[in-house]
């Protein structure tokens, strides 16, 4: 996964250049500097986000990166459950409170706002721009719809979500006082009779180890005959 992140980031800023270097030259007829900009701002951002993988060299940094990358599948598949539930709020607010809200005119706005609302941003606000004088009901339905969501997400969803990276903290931390599982190699390793750790073998040069494992498979032609006196 680095190695692709690595090359892919190296592609973006390589061709961010060339783009650079012929708008310079008023060799590209049109304006380039969009696309140039989004190439070389998200080459810089996988860069630095390629300076993670030699972190992962010393022992305190590495405990991120093992969180991080040990807390993945689980996020995602949260993630995945919560988007449904976001999903159904977006399409109820657009639906209900579109034609009362200036905030939930759109898809789009109304995805924004409860995210900003998740994030605890502009809360009276949007509380207040509802009217009440106009639909009495609909404004009655704002107030649910809003309490139940900013609880939903914010005290139960959140909160789930920072216990799945904590749980996944609190095994890598163990995993560091107490030693980390075996993996299948180190398995094979247990398992087998021979000692691996003897160095029996290394002093011996590859061609040596070719010739044992020849002579050993392969039967002598001079076998079977008794040697005459």
């Amino acid at each position: 996964m680095w190695y692709v992140m690595i090359c892919t980031n190296d592609c973006l800023i390589i061709l961010g250049s060339i783009i650079k270097q012929l708008i310079e030259s008023k060799s590209i007829i049109g304006d380039m500097w969009d696309v140039c900009s989004l190439l070389l701002g998200t080459g810089n951002l996988l860069v630095w986000f390629g300076l993670l993988r030699y972190l992962g060299f010393f022992k305190t940094y590495n405990v991120l990166i093992l969180t991080m990358k040990g807390a993945a599948p689980n996020m995602l598949r949260f993630l995945i459950c919560a988007s449904f539930i976001y999903i159904g709020f977006v399409f109820a607010g657009w639906v209900i409170l579109g034609p009362y809200h200036f905030k939930f005119e759109t898809i789009m706005s109304t995805s924004e706002c409860l995210f900003s609302l998740i994030n605890g941003d502009d809360m009276f606000a949007t509380f207040k721009s509802i009217p009440r004088d106009r639909a009495f009901s609909v404004w009655m339905y704002s107030r649910i719809y809003l309490y139940s969501f900013i609880c939903l997400f914010i005290y139960v969803v959140l909160s789930l979500f920072i216990s799945i990276i904590m749980d996944t903290y609190e095994i890598i931390k163990n995993c560091y006082e107490r030693g980390f599982p075996a993996n299948r190699l180190e398995q094979f390793y247990c398992t087998s009779a021979f000692d691996f750790r003897s160095g029996r073998y290394q002093a011996e040069s590859v061609i040596t180890r070719v010739w044992t494992l020849f002579r050993t498979h392969i039967p002598s032609r001079t076998r079977g005959y008794e040697e005459i006196n």
